[in-house]
């Protein structure tokens, strides 16, 4: 899983700014905002579904299908995103709604300097996921599951720590880093930004390990928030094909 949920506002949020368009939040049938404070001590995902039928349904109108989407700014998801560098540059390109914290290469790299060499192999069998090499680099870098090519970011992998065992600072080490080294970091975001990403980025042509990470961004979320999301045809078939893929 490449998407971690950290927090996310409840979608009575958003229908509550629909209604003073019209001045019409009596029509409301969801609990006021007390309703999250009265059960903060209980379980996480319980503090999402205080909306009412009605307001669901004017989201989904108003938001989704009338395509008023400024209403679903009115809303903050944080998640905790794990992948690739690779992906990160794509990632990066997203900034409109989008606020990330990235974990400092410098910190990650000191870790890498515990590491005891990786072995190079000259040759790939079944088990070579399994090696201690592949499961300790694991730790470093997301893996293709194309083996040729793994075993060239291990090869990529190695040549850093080397670099970081002779002392080398941590500045010019990283200018030896592969696509494949992980990043991890925070990214805040509303609805309405996500929705924007999950559009572009759930295309075939697309990275797939981005394509898992949209993915994974809509299974982390709520049943509530996923079926509005699922309501963009395009993004709902994209999603069904990745599912259908990764079976």
């Amino acid at each position: 899983m490449l998407a971690k949920l950290i927090y996310l506002t409840p979608l009575w949020l958003i229908a509550n700014g629909i209604r003073y368009s019209h001045d019409n939040h009596h029509l409301s049938d969801s609990e006021n905002i007390l309703y999250i404070h009265k059960i903060k001590d209980k379980d996480f995902n319980e503090e999402f579904n205080g909306i009412g039928s009605k307001d669901f349904d004017l989201i989904k109108r108003v938001g989704f299908k009338m395509k008023h989407e400024s209403v679903l700014e009115h809303s903050l998801i944080v998640l905790e995103i794990e992948a690739s560098r690779a992906l990160l540059q794509e990632l990066s390109r997203h900034r409109i709604g989008i606020s990330p914290t990235i974990k400092s290469t410098r910190y990650t790299l000191k870790e890498l300097k515990k590491e005891k060499p990786f072995t190079i192999y000259d040759y790939v069998d079944e088990d070579f996921y399994k090696y201690d090499e592949v499961i300790r680099a694991s730790k470093y870098v997301i893996f293709t599951n194309d083996v040729y090519t793994d075993l060239q970011i291990i090869e990529s992998l190695e040549k850093v720590r080397f670099l970081i065992d002779l002392n080398k600072s941590n500045d010019i080490a990283k200018y030896a880093l592969p696509e494949a080294f992980k990043f991890k970091g925070q990214y805040s975001l509303n609805l309405r930004a996500l929705v924007h990403l999950l559009e572009l980025r759930t295309n075939k042509d697309v990275l797939p390990e981005f394509q898992q990470l949209c993915v994974d961004m809509i299974d982390v979320l709520p049943d509530d928030y996923k079926e509005l999301i699922l309501t963009n045809e395009k993004i709902r078939t994209n999603y069904e094909r990745i599912k259908n893929e990764n079976t």
